[in-house]
């Protein structure tokens, strides 16, 4: 997905990033990680399973407590848009959310320009 194409600016934060889905070969899995960055549309992590455009996953992003408020997870679905492998048994995954969108505390373009 190009820069043009992108509506939500993405923030750089690693934020704990837990993920549910089924690999390219059918088997299931579960992993923890950290996120590259987040917007309230999607979000980018690396993972040690390879995964298929397209494929929907559950994501938790545990995010940090916000004044008075403990810190809780914000669980959605996600749509695999962007797979790259980055190494050895490592991938770089894009995904878009199609469930609830992130709550971020900052301005976003969202006039798609």
């Amino acid at each position: 997905m190009g820069e043009q194409a992108r509506r939500q600016r993405r923030i750089g934060v690693a934020l704990e990033v837990r993920i549910k889905g089924v690999d390219r070969f059918g088997l299931p899995f579960a992993e923890t990680t950290v996120s590259d960055n987040v917007s309230r549309g999607g979000c980018s992590f690396q993972l040690s399973h390879e995964v298929a455009i397209g494929a929907e996953l559950e994501v938790e992003i545990h995010r940090n407590p916000v004044g008075r408020r403990p810190a809780t997870p914000f669980l959605t679905t996600g749509e695999v848009m962007r797979m790259d492998n980055s190494g050895e048994d490592q991938y770089i995954v894009g995904v878009r959310f199609t469930g609830p969108q992130f709550p971020t505390y900052s301005g976003e373009d969202t006039s798609g320009g």
